[in-house]
């Protein structure tokens, strides 16, 4: 069981794919109870990646444990109601479908607000509903483009390109997560829900621009947007002997001591890279002098070295190695659990720890409409009513036939 600091609050999250639902994972990690709508065909990410059984894809185990699957079709007035029966005990309704559509099948804050005054609801889309662009589809790669992110990577690829991850779902699901807390916090204070709205390219930019807004804090402009040291072409991983480093000296007294380990202190003496703004004006050179020197003796000698003059530097892990690094090791970061129909399965844990947290682990995935039949029983739904449901398609019940 759950003893997390949102033991209590119960979350309707009728979203699908990663952003929301990486968002209600983290809440369910934090305590929340999170009882997850999907339709009837389920959630689009129960058929990406590897699996034991249909509709339990790898991508879809790792970001929805610790919630309840209720399967329902929303467009149907049977549909509404339970969602409604469910807004009135609940205290927060999140979802990513486009605003138009949920006014079209009435779940929109000024319904539920009828229903439960309390109520928040929170709604992930991809562009303010104040600009032009509202309410166009939205996906990861695409906001990466329109948000600036994937043209400040230029400089790495020679062209445009997108991180490696859905960057811009997860840190719009981390702002949507701190926006919620924050709505749940607020109502403490005034005793009423609020509508929350969080739009993925406003997000990005103003990510994307944290150090990048650099010369364009001033206006007029004092420098391009662009913060010279996070976007070196000589900015990366560096060759050794044997393999890959990371390191990053940052202040004066740093970098003289990885001078001097180069035995190239004299550098130092160079009014270009004398003091923290000179390197920063003068970072591609700086960065190519010492992508030079690492490339003479392997990583574990840099590391050594590095460590006893306090310079920041670490091996570069692959991703299979993360999951032999003897720090994660050591604090039993990744942990096994057995799920009811798919066998063992790891988890990376929640990374923050709370003074007086219980957590005794995560629960299961769910299986598409696992919950339904519970979670409508304590709706006030009679057995009858709820085979009646599922006859005519309105519900679905999972039906474990192990």
């Amino acid at each position: 069981m759950n003893e997390g600091p949102l033991k209590g609050i119960k979350i309707i999250d009728a979203s699908s794919v990663l952003m929301v639902p990486y968002c209600t994972k983290l809440l369910a990690d934090m305590g929340a109870e999170i009882i997850k709508i999907e339709t009837i065909n389920g959630d689009i990410t129960r058929h990406i990646g590897p699996s034991v059984n249909k509709g339990m894809g790898a991508v879809f185990l790792n970001i929805n444990r610790n919630k309840k699957s209720v399967c329902i079709d929303l467009k149907s007035p049977e549909g509404r109601l339970i969602i409604y029966k469910l807004i009135k005990i609940s205290d927060v309704f999140v979802s990513n479908i486009r605003k138009v559509a949920l006014k079209k099948i009435g779940l929109t804050h000024s319904h539920f607000k009828k229903i439960n005054p309390k109520i928040i609801t929170a709604n992930a889309v991809g562009f303010s509903s104040k600009g032009p662009y509202s309410g166009l589809p939205a996906f990861d790669d695409t906001i990466q483009a329109i948000s600036g992110m994937a043209g400040y990577q230029e400089v790495y690829s020679n062209q445009p390109s997108y991180t490696s991850g859905a960057t811009a779902d997860k840190v719009t699901g981390l702002m949507l997560g701190m926006s919620i807390i924050s709505a749940l916090f607020q109502r403490e204070k005034k005793g009423i829900g609020t509508q929350v709205e969080v739009p993925m390219m406003e997000t990005m930019v103003d990510f994307t621009l944290v150090e990048h807004l650099y010369g364009y804090n001033f206006v007029p402009p004092k420098a391009p947007p662009i913060y010279p040291r996070q976007s070196s072409p000589n900015r990366r991983p560096y060759k050794t002997q044997d393999g890959y480093i990371a390191v990053m000296p940052y202040s004066d007294e740093q970098w003289l001591r990885f001078f001097k380990l180069i035995k190239k202190e004299i550098i130092f003496q160079d009014p270009k890279y004398s003091t923290a703004k000179s390197r920063n004006e003068n970072i591609n050179q700086i960065y190519f002098i010492m992508s030079k020197a690492l490339e003479k003796e392997k990583t574990d000698y840099w590391i050594k070295n590095l460590k006893q003059n306090d310079i920041p530097a670490t091996k570069v892990n692959f991703p299979e190695d993360i999951f032999h690094d003897e720090h994660l090791k050591k604090t039993n970061f990744f942990k096994k659990n057995q799920h009811p129909t798919e066998g063992d399965l790891l988890y990376p844990s929640f990374p923050v720890e709370f003074d007086e947290d219980r957590n005794e682990g995560p629960l299961h995935a769910p299986n598409l409409g696992e919950n339904t039949k519970d979670i409508l029983s304590d709706l006030g739904f009679s057995e009858f009513e709820i085979d009646n449901l599922a006859s005519k398609g309105v519900i679905k019940i999972y039906i474990d036939e192990s």
